[in-house]
């Protein structure tokens, strides 16, 4: 009788023990999840200067000119809070520069306002001549200044090994120009082999001009390198040269491959000029990467946007001919950015059956992230694959967070099991979008970046491809997390959108 009460009395415990660590296990979650909660942050900094502020104007009445100092300080904070909210930014970027002028009164409120007054104006482009027939078409004639524009043909390029071999074969060819535009570029067997390609066209009489962009390609191209590009012939120049002395125009990078012969054919995605891109060397295990070479007057549209950063020109104007239509498009921060994320966001709303991203980094706004969710509850198969091996830690820890919150709401996320995904398109229903974008803030904000709308065989074979690499792909899914890796994501989520 004894022995059976016993039991009893122990299973009670234990049932109150385990209602106790059940409760203590949710208080905790609940704290986690409140205690890195943006709003709540904004409220705590909010209050702490609040009080600040009370306790020098009544409390320390012999400090008054320092309160009056204190004041000033908030002043040019309130300044800079008004200059921000006047911007046309997502509220993304805008929540991120709020917290920076709240956290830091004073240097994050002069940092923001000599960088607005510092900024220049991104290169745009109005293409004359261009006609705009369908929705999308008029959408990006109105946003970019570009609209739609005929081509005869384009080829899908979905390795380093085609890209490089057709982007030489074509160089090596031109007979009056060659306009190159990169991100990075880095010695080794593919810039051996674009040297090459560089001496043939100068000796067929081309003009060679070179686009390097000054962070991408920092302590990556040197100068034998750049002496190797002069020799050849080219013409080089760099965007936003890298400099001791910060600008803030370095926030804003040519994230473009461009590469433009005779105005004739024109080669864009996400390949640099870099031994990586066609798996010569594998730092990433196996590189995964998408290209297109587009065919017809619509390679003159990249032809303007080339010159457009290299000579400022700001208006071409071409004949709207082609067996079949493109709609290019861009972005050129700060003048112009957003035409992307909102051309994604309309093809993801308009979507029926699938949408199919192929990103290295997944760190979208709200406008894509929504457009995502409610794709997938509308029973539309939505997939994205990221890598599996990623080459920036801290970009992956980003894209995995990210993530997390759209799996719930039906959106599949598959990790590129060979190595590092690299290529940058979409796919939803029949069309193509692919370019140079990554699905990130730094990408639909803060780049230069370009990417042309294909629809027919080209999107078929893009379709094919992601099929491909969905054999090697592992579903991405929710892991557990430490307390640590939660509060290093909170901060990576928490200034995104600046860099």
């Amino acid at each position: 009788m004894r022995r059976e009460c016993t039991t009893k009395y122990t299973t009670k415990r234990k049932r109150k023990l385990n209602e106790v660590l059940r409760r203590l296990e949710k208080a905790k979650a609940y704290i986690m999840r409140n205690l890195f909660n943006l709003n709540i942050l904004y409220l705590l900094l909010i209050a702490t200067e609040t009080a600040a502020i009370v306790f020098l104007c009544f409390f320390l009445p012999s400090v008054l000119p320092l309160a009056g100092v204190f004041i000033s300080f908030w002043a040019v904070g309130l300044i800079a809070a008004i200059a921000i909210r006047c911007r046309d930014e997502a509220p993304e970027i805008s929540c991120s520069l709020m917290l920076l002028i709240i956290a830091l009164p004073t240097v994050g409120a002069a940092v923001y306002l000599l960088s607005a007054i510092r900024q220049k104006n991104g290169n745009t482009l109005t293409v004359k001549g261009a006609i705009a027939l369908s929705a999308e078409e008029k959408q990006l004639k109105a946003t970019c200044g570009v609209g739609g524009a005929g081509y005869d043909r384009a080829v899908y390029l979905k390795n380093g090994n085609e890209f490089f071999s057709l982007l030489f074969k074509e160089i090596s060819r031109a007979k009056k120009r060659v306009y190159l535009e990169y991100f990075i570029v880095r010695g080794g067997k593919i810039f051996d082999g674009l040297i090459e390609a560089i001496d043939a066209a100068k000796r067929g009489g081309a003009d060679i001009r070179f686009m390097l962009d000054g962070i991408g390609s920092a302590f990556r191209l040197g100068r034998k390198e750049k002496k190797a590009l002069r020799a050849a012939g080219a013409s080089v120049k760099i965007f936003h040269r890298l400099t001791p002395l910060f600008h803030t125009g370095l926030n804003n990078r040519d994230h473009r491959k461009i590469t433009v012969i005779d105005g004739e054919v024109a080669f864009t995605g996400g390949f640099n000029i870099g031994d990586e891109y066609a798996n010569a060397e594998n730092p990433f295990g196996v590189w995964k990467d998408t290209g297109v070479a587009l065919y017809g007057r619509a390679a003159k549209i990249f032809e303007g946007l080339f010159l457009s950063v290299w000579d400022g020109i700001s208006e071409i104007e071409i004949e709207d001919c082609g067996e079949k239509r493109c709609a290019p498009y861009y972005d050129s921060p700060p003048r112009l950015s957003g035409t992307a994320e909102n051309l994604f966001m309309t093809a993801i709303s308009r979507a029926t059956r699938r949408v199919h991203i192929f990103t290295p980094y997944f760190c979208a706004g709200e406008k894509i992230n929504a457009a995502l969710s409610l794709a997938a509850m509308r029973g539309v198969d939505v997939r994205v694959i990221i890598p599996h091996i990623p080459d920036k830690k801290y970009a992956f820890e980003l894209s995995l967070s990210c993530a997390e919150k759209l799996i719930p709401a039906g959106v599949k996320f598959y990790e590129y099991a060979p190595g590092f995904m690299h290529a940058k398109s979409m796919i939803c229903d029949g069309k193509l979008y692919i370019g140079t974008y990554n699905f990130d803030f730094r990408s639909l904000r803060l780049n230069n970046e370009c990417g042309v709308a294909l629809d027919g065989r080209t999107c078929a074979l893009a379709e094919r491809d992601f099929s491909e690499c969905m054999r090697v792909s592992a579903p991405l899914l929710p892991r557990k997390r430490s307390a640590r890796r939660t509060v290093y994501r909170f901060f990576l989520k928490l200034f995104a959108p600046l860099f």
